[in-house]
């Protein structure tokens, strides 16, 4: 059994020192009074039995003062190891949060929310309760068993002799039951994790599993994963059985012996009735941590491999914090540009000899099939996904001499997936900009075209938003994400068809608004329908990650290339104008 992660664990706390210092000498005191306080009642038997009044009454008041300083120093250690075990496991929380967020979005998209989700959640809860309740006793019982062992030893070393025979068989049951636990127990939580990720794909995709009838489908992955956890429970439960028959006889056995002996030494006259009483006292402190530790051993083992989970996602490399904020160079018109840029989520390239530059004031479209690679040059534009080869430029740096939270400042981002957090409608707008006045956010949602359904909600821009905003319909969602983007007021935009959920009245004013912005600012748009075709200064058309045509609306079309049969196969007049790109 390791201890190294408990002291590591408290380490995540290092201003608790003092109060850790405290809680170290409440349980070292509270184990050493145990003996103590047999020692009087040794004293305060035999005084009773050879009717020595005199020496009685001094002894009794003892006894009472040492109980009542016992009972204080259990408190004191109660309190000061229930403040530790909370102030740690929050800290714990905290930087696992903390590194959640600074994680880089390859290694989020690698892996499940849920599974980081039930990191969170159920790791750090098995955690709490160990620090809570079984961190104290691992601790403390070894050290009471030794100073009972100690004084039991000084009242008749013949009867420990007997007492510690057995002990190495007892601590052989209890190491081999007790092994495989924290193995188990991280398996299990694995397992937890799967089941936390089927729930949430259920509950997040909720709509399509009942447009698609796939609540069988569902209810069968739920039930492997079920069947997977409750697997292991079953296994720990089974090792904890093993444990709980080892505790039975590691508590019995000792006891019941030493007292068979002492009973015939005190007939013998060897030891009197006060030793044996002090003897059987103190057995309890011996006995007990023989018939607890097996338990304890398996919690701390438990979560041992609960904290083990939560360290993998503290000790991830976050995203690169070092580089430097570059201001646009009076002299330069390229404002992004990329060259040479090769680049695949797996071993093949999504992106493929990517060039292209995009300058001051230019509205870019970036046209493709479904696939082509679009959202994968948004993703290589904001630094979420580096390139493999080649070099994204910002301003004529590039992006890797950038910091990246001062490059992400130059843009603003409009997704195709909007999301709103829980809080009112006016903070979802202000997000970027939580400083900005009522009259800076009223003024962006006019510009979206978001103003008008906004105070028409309950309590207009303080309106609270339920969970991701689905109390609102998808385009008025997307609104808000563009009045957001709007009050940030980058000099670059990033649109990843941030009009596909707007209705044709709607897209029209707020791509009226786009435009008014793009005369001053650098705008790449992910197309998605005619009118933002027609309005790009440029398009560049994608066809399996490679730029195959660059030019305008015009000129593409006269080209009769890859555009050409996009527009007429998505973007003719019959009856599929307005429809999507990709």
């Amino acid at each position: 059994m390791k201890l190294s992660p408990l002291w590591r664990l408290l380490s995540y706390s290092p201003h608790l020192k003092p109060i850790a210092l405290l809680a170290g000498v409440a349980v070292l005191g509270e184990a050493l009074l145990n003996p103590v306080l047999a020692h009087y009642m040794r004293q305060l038997v035999d005084t009773f039995l050879g009717h020595q009044a005199a020496l009685y009454a001094p002894l009794a008041i003892r006894v009472v003062v040492l109980m009542v300083a016992m009972s204080l120093v259990a408190w004191a250690r109660t309190k000061t190891m229930g403040h530790m075990a909370e102030h740690s496991a929050a800290q714990l929380r905290k930087r696992a949060a903390e590194k959640l967020l600074a994680i880089p979005v390859p290694k989020l998209d690698a892996i499940h929310t849920g599974d980081h989700l039930s990191r969170l959640t159920n790791d750090i809860s098995v955690i709490t309760t160990y620090l809570n309740t079984y961190a104290f006793w691992l601790l403390t019982l070894p050290i009471m068993a030794v100073a009972a062992l100690a004084y039991m030893t000084y009242i008749n070393w013949q009867m420990i002799v007997a007492t510690i025979a057995f002990l190495p068989f007892l601590f052989f049951l209890t190491s081999r039951a007790s092994a495989p636990i924290g193995r188990i127990s991280k398996e299990l939580q694995q397992h937890l994790a799967g089941v936390n990720n089927v729930t949430q794909d259920a509950l997040g995709g909720a709509e399509v599993v009942k447009a698609y009838n796939l609540q069988t489908e569902m209810e069968q992955r739920f039930d492997t994963e079920m069947n997977r956890t409750v697997g292991s429970g079953l296994k720990l439960a089974g090792r904890k059985a093993l444990l709980r028959a080892s505790s039975v006889l590691s508590g019995l056995f000792p006891f019941i012996l030493p007292l068979a002996i002492g009973g015939y030494f005190t007939i013998q006259g060897v030891i009197t009735i006060g030793d044996l009483l002090a003897y059987i006292l103190l057995l309890n402190s011996v006995t007990f941590p023989l018939s607890a530790l097996p338990n304890i051993i398996g919690e701390h083992q438990r979560a041992m491999g609960a904290l083990e989970r939560v360290e993998e996602m503290i000790n991830e490399p976050p995203e690169r914090s070092d580089g430097q904020a570059f201001s646009p160079s009076p002299n330069g018109d390229v404002v992004i540009a990329a060259q040479d840029v090769f680049f695949g989520y797996d071993e093949e390239h999504v992106v493929s000899d990517l060039n292209f530059e995009v300058t001051r004031g230019e509205t870019v479209a970036l046209v493709g099939a479904s696939g082509s690679g679009k959202t994968t040059v948004f993703k290589l534009l904001t630094g979420f996904y580096p390139p493999g080869s080649g070099q994204v430029l910002l301003y004529g740096k590039p992006l890797e001499q950038w910091q990246l939270s001062a490059a992400r400042r130059e843009m603003a981002l409009v997704a195709q997936d909007t999301f709103l957090f829980p809080g009112t409608v006016a903070e979802n707008i202000a997000l970027g900009r939580p400083e900005a006045t009522r009259e800076e956010i009223v003024d962006a949602a006019r510009q979206a075209n978001a103003h008008e359904f906004i105070t028409g909600l309950t309590d207009g821009y303080d309106h609270v938003l339920s969970e991701r905003g689905a109390n609102l319909s998808g385009g008025q969602r997307q609104r808000l994400a563009i009045a957001r983007a709007i009050l940030v007021n980058t000099p670059i935009l990033l649109l990843d068809e941030a009009t596909s959920a707007l209705d044709t009245e709607s897209e029209h004013l707020v791509q009226q608004a786009l435009d008014a912005m793009a005369a001053t600012r650098t705008t790449l748009v992910i197309a998605h329908r005619l009118s933002t075709i027609r309005n790009a200064d440029r398009i560049l058309v994608l066809d399996d990650g490679r730029i195959c045509e660059s030019g305008t609306h015009q000129q593409l079309m006269e080209s009769s290339g890859l555009y050409r049969q996009l527009y007429f196969r998505q973007f003719s007049d019959n009856g599929q104008q307005g429809g999507n790109a990709s």
